[in-house]
């Protein structure tokens, strides 16, 4: 009896060495393939969608903007883009913008997987954050994020809801419907030529989460209706509650109010609400600008800049960074 159980147990036991071989076998090769990716990202958006699900490590080389402070080849900017580093490097995937495509073109003889999407509303940054997630078995870091950013606007709709006048369990906007415009960039010391945020972008999707609304209405017939080139004469007709403006000034340049000040073209300008009741705001940190991950960033700053009277409670909930 005991000879058979040993004869047994020997059966099984050489039974299973061919499948653990194999297991072990399919899980060095699986492994072998994750260390041959070499993505080469194309924008500051992608490259901070690659950070965020875990893949720096994959990244041989990133745009000019993107590079700053990091260890990644420099492979230049839309303009100037470094061809023969790209081709160079091979990589496995190449990851960036629509905008992009005519890189694309004079690199259609490359084996690379292009992976390029739009980037002006916050579902483009979605669904491409998803795409990215699933190229790279990375779904689940997506879904998470995804979420943590849902919850996010759910809990500042609640808490501005429940602490202000702003009724946004109730309606999509606050009852005052306050009108701001956003300028991404103008001539300095001028107001003709400035790029705004339109309809439909994600800086101004942010702001009507937060209850305030665009104070651009739809611009079809512009040559860029996300982010349109308007005038002093627009500014007028538009006539915005609030003017915020994304860009930097000189550290030795004041904000406000002399002929050399950062703002002072908009004075000329007196009859319009925002210049009257001076509600014009300057956000230098570029980052808010970029629509990547830095959303959640984007939407307690902007909470606070709208509710600073609630701002203690937005802070806490801002989680601590991922170590």
């Amino acid at each position: 009896m005991g000879i058979k159980k040993l004869i047994h147990a020997l059966y099984v036991l050489i039974l299973l060495i061919p499948t653990s071989c194999k297991e072990a076998g399919q899980e060095q090769i699986q492994k072998s393939e994750i260390k041959e990716w070499k993505i080469i990202s194309l924008a500051p958006s992608t490259t901070s969608m690659l950070a965020e699900l875990g893949l720096s490590e994959h990244i041989v080389a990133v745009d000019s903007f993107s590079k700053k402070g990091s260890s990644f080849l420099d492979i230049g900017g839309l303009i100037d883009p470094n061809y023969e580093l790209i081709t160079t490097i091979k990589p496995t995937h190449i990851i960036g913008l629509n905008s992009h495509s005519k890189i694309k073109e004079k690199l259609h003889f490359m084996n690379s997987k292009w992976m390029l999407n739009p980037s002006e509303s916050l579902n483009d940054y979605f669904q491409t954050i998803q795409e990215i997630g699933k190229e790279f078995n990375k779904d689940l870091e997506a879904e998470k994020h995804l979420m943590e950013i849902e919850e996010l606007v759910k809990s500042l709709r609640e808490l501005i809801s429940l602490n202000t006048n702003c009724e946004l369990l109730k309606f999509e906007y606050c009852q005052n419907e306050k009108k701001i415009m956003m300028i991404i960039s103008r001539k300095p010391g001028e107001i003709t030529n400035m790029l705004a945020a339109g309809k439909g972008t994600f800086l101004s999707e942010i702001i009507e989460k937060l209850g305030v609304k665009n104070a651009i209405k739809n611009q079809e017939r512009a040559l860029n209706p996300y982010w349109p080139n308007i005038g002093a004469e627009s500014l007028i007709a538009i006539n915005p509650d609030e003017i915020w403006e994304f860009g930097e000034k000189s550290d030795d340049q004041n904000l406000c109010c002399d002929i050399d000040s950062f703002f002072y073209p908009y004075l000329k300008l007196e009859n319009i609400t925002a210049v009257k009741n001076k509600k014009i705001k300057l956000f230098q940190d570029t980052d808010l600008t970029v629509p990547g991950t830095n959303i959640k960033k984007t939407l307690i700053r902007f909470a606070i800049e709208l509710y600073p009277e609630i701002k203690d409670n937005i802070k806490i909930l801002i989680k601590p960074a991922r170590s």
